[in-house]
Formats: structure tokens, sequence, C-alpha cells
């Protein structure tokens, strides 16, 4: 978004850690690396209680092909010659700062290449009991695993296969995941393999919960939810087996401003979605405009489940309280219990950015935002889009309330809403001889219009 920092659009948990270290200031070598970019000023400090020092000498094998991989080394100084036997083979040398052997935390599998010392070299070690210990108390540092394995995943000689669906190409990328596409190699079915963050697997109590909720999920069969066929454990993380979809992202046609009764079919449809998932028992947790796709042809769709979580559970606090600051209830971020009222605001602010082309809520930082969410009321509508429709008005002020008491009740409530009318009508006289000819073309024209994403409601008058 233009009025707001990358940063709060990622979904994630809400952490204590302090702001990322700016760019130039002093710190290990290591930590000035793209894959440790992001990470901020207290989680390099973690990581860096991490490790422990290893000095090799000239001619020093630090890594050797084919042995078994359990820890990765952090080049600090000096220089390394890497060779692989092949095929294909190749030698290459490697100056400090570079990590060495990375791929071993999470796939333990045989190294493939030598690494020899030439000249002295300094290099910090990480084994996999450090990083197990290190990811309980800093469940975010993992997303360096995710930025590791999706590099991966898209290079051409890099990973190829996840359980057995075979990579073929990148979808798109967001805050909780990366998203592949990919094929099932027997049937030849064309999915998309979504890819959960390593930092909310690791997250107290999400593996327990996610293989019984992702069943759940993949019984969700409605025309507004992408169709879930599958998950796969690899890589230290989940993936999402999901249909592949043609079309695009609301985020990506929020400018200019969609028409209104294009918003009001898509609003509509996603209220339809969320009305399903609740009945299952179900909380998205994560609606915004990321997660809605607009297909090619055909209706609006519900995506990324990643973190949806049952009912019973939806009580999280501390480091399990996921979502995008941006769209997240007041509820929410206290850590208290939720249900589907959670889920209608996040879409009222995501109407609330469809109308006026700006966020509802923005801050200077996170806290500053969480506050906002909690404490100020929605603003409003008209203010930004004075010739906003009043059901639209209607509708954010509805689902946007900051008590869950004051929203509307269900998704059924909010979908009557959002079809009610503002006032607006036509009048047809006609003799009573000329009924049957009238019912047809009336019908023809509502086909008409209902496929142009206008809705019409036919009411007898005296």
């Amino acid at each position: 978004m233009a009025d707001a920092p990358h940063l709060f659009k990622q979904t994630q948990a809400l952490s204590e850690a302090g702001p990322p270290a700016a760019s130039g200031a002093p710190g290990p070598a290591w930590a000035r690396l793209d894959l440790f970019a992001d990470l901020a000023g207290a989680e390099v400090v973690a990581v860096a209680g991490a490790l422990t020092e290893a000095r090799f000498a000239d001619g020093e094998v630090l890594l050797q092909e084919g042995e078994r991989g359990d820890h990765l080394l952090l080049l600090e100084s000096g220089q390394v010659q890497v060779q692989v036997v092949g095929p294909p083979a190749f030698e290459r040398l490697v100056e400090a700062p570079a990590t060495l052997g990375e791929m071993a935390l999470i796939t333990d599998a045989p190294r493939t290449a030598t690494v020899r010392a030439v000249g002295p070299v300094r290099g910090l070690r990480l084994d996999r009991a450090g990083l197990k210990a290190l990811l309980a108390e800093h469940p975010q540092v993992a997303r360096v695993l995710t930025r590791l394995v999706g590099e991966r995943l898209k290079e051409i000689d890099g990973i190829r296969r996840v359980g057995k669906y075979i990579i073929t190409g990148v979808l798109g990328q967001g805050g909780v995941a990366e998203v592949f596409a990919a094929r099932h190699p027997e049937l030849g079915l064309p999915v998309a393999l979504k890819m959960l963050s390593h930092a909310v697997v690791h997250h107290p109590q999400f593996a327990a919960a996610f293989d019984e909720e992702a069943r759940v999920i993949a019984g969700l069969q409605h025309p507004n939810v992408v169709r879930v066929y599958d998950t796969e454990r690899a890589y230290g993380t989940r993936f999402i087996v999901m249909e592949q979809l043609e079309g695009q992202l609301l985020e990506d046609v929020l400018r200019p401003r969609l028409p209104w009764e294009v918003q009001r079919r898509v609003l509509s449809e996603m209220a339809r979605a969320l009305g399903h998932v609740h009945a299952h028992g179900l909380v998205h947790r994560d609606v915004k405009p990321e997660h809605i796709f607009l297909t090619s042809a055909g209706p609006a769709r519900l995506l990324d489940f990643g973190i949806a979580i049952s009912l019973e559970r939806s009580a999280c606090r501390g480091a399990q309280r996921l979502g995008t600051p941006f769209y997240m209830a007041p509820e929410q971020i206290r850590g208290e219990p939720l249900d589907g009222r959670t889920d209608l605001y996040a879409l009222g602010l995501t109407a609330y950015e469809m109308a006026t082309g700006r966020l509802a809520f923005t801050g200077r930082d996170l806290p500053e935002l969480l506050q906002r969410q909690l404490d100020v009321p929605t603003p409003p509508v008209r203010d930004r889009a004075p010739d906003a429709p009043a059901w639209l008005v209607r509708f954010v002020e509805g689902a946007t309330a900051k008590r869950p008491a004051d929203r509307f009740a269900s998704a059924a409530e909010a979908l009557a809403c959002l079809q009610a009318g503002d006032g607006a009508g036509r009048v047809l006289r006609f003799a009573e001889a000329d009924a049957g000819v009238v019912d047809a073309a009336l019908a023809r024209l509502k086909a008409e219009l209902a496929a142009r994403g206008v809705e019409v409601r036919l009411t007898d008058a005296d």
C-alpha cells in the first residue's frame, strides 16, 4: 500500500521483537546477507546466541560431500573452495560473508558439495538442536527457513518435488506463504502448492491443530471457496494443495476503484463463502484483499486457509495470535475467543478499502496500528468516497463495530445488508393479458444484469 509500510501487509504473529536493524548498522557480517535481511534487531541477537565458533586451517574440510548434514556454517571471514563431483561437476571460490550447508537443517539429506578452507577461515556453526531451541523461543526467526526453501524451489536446478507433486513454476508470494504451480505426476492435475511460512508452523500448537483443521478445510465445497485437495509435509513446513485458478487477486485491482455493483457482488460472494466456512466450525482469521481471488470467468473465491482455526481453539494468546494487523478485529488482537463476527470485521475493512482505495487504519508502527484497531471507530466511508452507495456505508458500519455484539450477528445478516436496496426502483405497468410476455422478458433481463453483477429484485406493486 502506498500509504503504509509493506511490513504491516504481511500476516504475522503479534510479537515483542524490536524493529529491524537500520541499514548499515554495525553487527555480524552474516546478518547483512539477504537470507537474514528482514530479521529484527532482537532476532539477530537471538540467532547470534545460538551460534558456536568454528575455525579452520588452510586446506581443512568444512563440509564433506555425501555426509549427512546436521548443521550449517556462517562464513564470517576468509575464503573457501566449493567442489561438486557432479554431474554436473564444478568448482568455485566463496568469500565471507556466506552461508554453507544451510539446506541440511531442513532436509537432513547428504551434502552435495565438499567445502575446503583457502587460507585461515572463521565460521559460526548452527546445529539442528540449537535451531530447535532458538525457534521454540523466537518462532518468527523461522521465516529465514521459508526464504531459503522458497529460493530453492524457484531455482532451475533446485527443489523440483514436494511430496508427490512436481513443481512447475511460481504463482505468487504473501506474508504467510509462497504459492507454486505444480502438477500431480500420475493424474496430470495442475494444482497450486501453498508453502506455509516456517514461522507459522513453529508457533505453539499450530502443528497439532493443523492436520485436523486441514481435513475440515478439504471438506469445504462451495462456489466461493477455493478447493483444497491435499496437504504435504516437506522441508520443515506444511504445504496446502489447492486448485489452480485463473484471474487476479482483489488486491491487484483496487485502483482504479471497481464499479459499485461489482463491489457488491464480490462482497456478497465473500459473505456467502464465510457463511459456509463458519457453518463448518472454522474462523478464517485472515480475510483481506490479498486472499480474495477474482476468477476470469466465474465467482470470486476466498483463498488462503493457512491460519484458519476451529472455533473451540480460537482463543490464542501471545505468539499464537496470528493475523494481518490492518484487518484484525479487537478481540483477535486481545487473544480472546473468536467467531464468525471476527471475519466479518475483516471483510468490512476490506469493503472500506475497496470503496476508498485506502486502508481504514494505519500507524507509525505496529503498536500504534493495533491501538487504533482497538479504540478508534472506523472512519466514515463517505469522508473519502462521497458517492458511496448507502448499502456499502451500512455494511461497513455493521461489520466493523469494535464490540462483536454490535456487529452483524452472522454472515447471513451481513449478506442481507449487502442485498438491500437503496430505495431506488422502477414501476412497470402492463395489462393482465400481457403478463406472460412481460415475465419472460424480465427474466431474460434479470439474467443478463446478474451476469454483469447487477442485482435485480422483482416485487408486485398495487
